[in-house]
């Protein structure tokens, strides 16, 4: 056996069991957490509600109906969380004089869904919330408030069912650029997001280029506020600037150290002065929140 054929074999045999690695990832990235029962907040007026639709997963979600709201607000959590994450901004929100939607998008708590996406496919999870929302409080303006995941399948429901005001918290920019800033070795990143990427027409019949927020915040056209950690890890400032020029006249908020975290229990004050005055005015027909 000669040195080159050698060394096509265990070159070979290098490229298999990277393929078989990166499938394994794969498979760990998308699997969804058992389904959980999740208590009620004491200190929020919820009622439990489940979407049924014939060949969509089963969503879970809870509604704090506010007498008297200024308007009702739609929130999604991020990626490997559920609908508790969301319950210190709902109760922020609910005593600010907003109704309040929140579930558990699908492959996550209690909803049904056998994965866990990267927003596209939840998009059909938010555009049937914000639906059930919108004939739950008829004639009230609707807020969509969304972390990391959330925000991107908000994104891209946008199309089939808007809000009238999004606070979009931690959104990628493109799947690409956010997995590559994921992978360990840093002269490779993007080649390492390519291969593990490769995987998604496969197992979720969709490719990495369906995946880009800044693709469609343009097209929104209504009030968008974007919320980002200036050290975030994950979504770098060059995403961030090119989701705010992709959506003109687009509000920019940053806190500052903050990495890929929950950025209302990082900096609770900045948070709320900015995200209600900005709800405020979209939302309440006075241009104030009711107390």
């Amino acid at each position: 056996m000669t040195l080159r054929v050698l060394l096509a074999i265990v070159l070979a045999g290098l490229g298999v069991a990277a393929c078989v690695v990166y499938w394994h990832i794969g498979t760990m990235l998308i699997a969804r957490e058992p389904r959980q029962a999740l208590a009620e907040p004491g200190d929020l007026p919820v009622a439990r509600v489940v979407l049924d639709q014939a060949g969509a997963p089963e969503l879970v979600g809870w509604v704090a109906d506010r007498k008297g709201s200024c308007g009702s607000i739609v929130l999604l959590h991020g990626r490997g969380a559920n609908r508790l994450a969301l319950v210190q901004r709902a109760k922020l929100l609910f005593d600010a004089g907003y109704s309040i939607v929140l579930f558990d998008l699908s492959g996550h708590g209690e909803s049904g869904g056998a994965i866990q996406g990267f927003g596209y496919t939840e998009g059909q999870d938010a555009a049937r919330i914000i639906a059930f929302a919108r004939q739950r409080f008829p004639g009230e303006r609707l807020g969509a408030v969304g972390s990391s995941l959330g925000a991107a399948a908000f994104v891209f429901a946008a199309q089939q069912a808007p809000a009238d005001a999004y606070v979009l918290e931690q959104l990628y920019a493109s799947l690409r650029e956010t997995t590559a800033w994921r992978m360990p070795f840093h002269f490779w990143r993007g080649l390492q997001a390519d291969v593990l990427l490769a995987q998604m027409p496969l197992r979720l019949g969709l490719s990495a280029d369906n995946a880009k927020p800044v693709d469609r915040l343009g097209k929104i056209g209504e009030p968008l506020m974007l919320l980002a950690g200036n050290i975030d890890p994950f979504i770098d400032r060059g995403q961030v600037l090119a989701l705010q020029n992709a959506a003109v006249g687009s509000e920019l908020v940053w806190f500052e150290g903050a990495g890929h975290v929950d950025l209302l229990r990082y900096d609770q004050p900045r948070y709320r002065d900015a995200v209600l005055p900005f709800l405020a005015t979209k939302l309440c027909r006075t241009g104030a929140a009711n107390g």
